[in-house]
């Protein structure tokens, strides 16, 4: 037996959806997660872990990133700085520039017995006075 043309909504252009339904991307309800607090609400039961809204801050003036090193790991490492070239050895001392191996801070942890003169951004009061007792001396960069 053969079946019969469907007759409804056969006069009609958009067979009942509309202008843009079931054309195109018309109907959607918005591009990505528009709707996701009312008409697609949906979406945020099914995946709970989805925030939505702004969280936190954003900081205008971001704070600078500070490296550090120990007084104890410089006086313990001086000796392969100077075979790297990072550090300069004069006689009776070494000589060096923190800013050459990107760092910005000097800590006083640890013991110094060698006279190091430092090139230094920033340096902490018990590094300065370690260094000052073992014969050497801390230059602001």
């Amino acid at each position: 037996m053969t079946k019969k043309k469907a007759k409804k909504m056969r006069g009609s252009n958009t067979y009942g959806h509309g202008i843009k339904g079931r054309r195109g991307k018309g109907r959607k309800g918005g591009k990505g997660y528009a709707g996701i607090g009312k008409h697609h609400k949906s979406f945020a039961i099914k995946n709970p872990e989805f925030l939505w809204g702004k969280r936190g801050f954003t900081s205008h003036h971001p704070k600078k990133v500070i490296n550090t090193i120990n007084v104890g790991e410089l006086s313990e490492n001086i000796d392969h700085y100077v075979e790297k070239k990072i550090a300069l050895s004069n006689g009776d001392g070494y000589e060096i520039d923190l800013s050459i191996l990107s760092v910005n801070k000097l800590l006083g942890r640890g013991k110094i017995d060698k006279k190091i003169r430092v090139k230094v951004k920033y340096a902490s009061k018990i590094a300065v006075q370690k260094i000052e007792e073992a014969g050497g001396e801390v230059l602001n960069a």
